[in-house]
């Protein structure tokens, strides 16, 4: 627990020191705060999350980006805002997770929808999965071919994505597998 001295710039004080729990000054901060807004009031929880993301209180940030995220119009954003917070956090599933919500949601623009498949692909790209980075980071170049440095990153991991070999197939041979296959059903020998 933070404890902050009741000494003035000037380091003297003339009275006994009085000691400030600066988290419990906060509690009670965030219980008014959530007395005076509204659970519908999507843009002063916004609001909140940010102010609460620039003061590194990232728990806080979510929750009030979690309870915005329900106006549809401040979902895409919000989901958004959460998935940065769990990167922050490590938690790259998590915010794969919170981005792929704001992709589903239904007030979104192009370029928001591009910055999201970005974002999700850098996150497979984190964790090495080639394939689906590849794959979101097609979708960015997509929808927005000047975005950031996607073209470099679509290139970069086409050069690492291994080729699909194709399979090999006998000509007829799903004919004969047919007939196979029909004859262990009527019980005959096969040859």
């Amino acid at each position: 627990m933070e404890r902050v001295s009741g000494v003035g710039p000037g380091g003297g004080s003339d009275g006994p020191t009085e000691q400030v729990d600066v988290e419990e000054v906060f509690a009670k901060f965030k219980a008014g705060v959530a007395q005076q807004i509204s659970v519908d009031d999507a843009q002063s929880h916004y609001d909140l999350g940010v102010a609460y993301k620039e003061m590194g209180l990232i728990d806080d940030a979510s929750r009030e980006f979690d309870v915005a995220a329900r106006d549809p119009k401040h979902a895409c954003v919000c989901h958004s805002m959460i998935g940065m917070l769990e990167l922050e956090r490590g938690n790259i599933n998590e915010a794969i997770d919170a981005f792929t919500r704001g992709l589903h949601a239904p007030d979104r623009s192009k370029d928001q929808e591009a910055a999201l498949c970005y974002e999700i692909g850098a996150a497979y790209e984190a964790k090495k999965m080639v394939k689906p980075a590849l794959e979101h980071f097609q979708r960015t170049a997509r929808l927005v071919p000047s975005y950031r440095d996607v073209q470099e990153r679509v290139r970069r991991l086409q050069r690492v994505e291994p080729k699909q070999p194709q399979r090999a197939v006998a000509v007829g041979a799903d004919d004969e597998f047919d007939r196979a296959f029909d004859d262990i059903l009527a019980g005959r020998k096969l040859p």
